[in-house]
């Protein structure tokens, strides 16, 4: 038995909701409907308030300060090119990519507790 897969169509809720789960994984928090339109931007903006009042901006930034931390511990013990490092740079980057869709800066990182090498 053979199935079609419709394209999702820019401003329909299921774009709206693939959009979210591509760039925030499954760690969406719940939207009521009323809250948005189907448009992927207005659920973005909604998921960023819903990550804000829940203490989620907070968390992510000194859980990434951390990782890139042990990022740099890894980078001094085993050098920059390693196997480990870049092993443990993979897992960095759905971090810090989640970092840029939230606005969240260096500074920010910093003010967590990252402690970036200097050149």
């Amino acid at each position: 038995m053979a199935t079609t897969m419709t394209p999702l169509q820019p401003g329909t809720e299921a774009a709206a909701q693939a959009t979210a789960f591509a760039i925030f994984g499954s760690d969406i928090p719940p939207i009521d409907p009323d809250d948005y339109d189907g448009s992927w931007r207005t659920t973005l903006h909604v998921i960023a308030e819903e990550w804000v009042s829940e203490g989620r901006f907070e968390r992510h930034a000194a859980r990434t300060a951390t990782a890139l931390n042990e990022l740099f511990a890894t980078q001094e013990r085993y050098g920059i090119g390693s196997p480990e490092t870049r092993a443990h740079s993979d897992r960095l980057r759905p971090l810090i990519d989640r970092c840029r869709h939230f606005g969240i800066t260096t500074a920010d990182l910093i003010r967590h507790g990252a402690r970036f090498p200097e050149n």
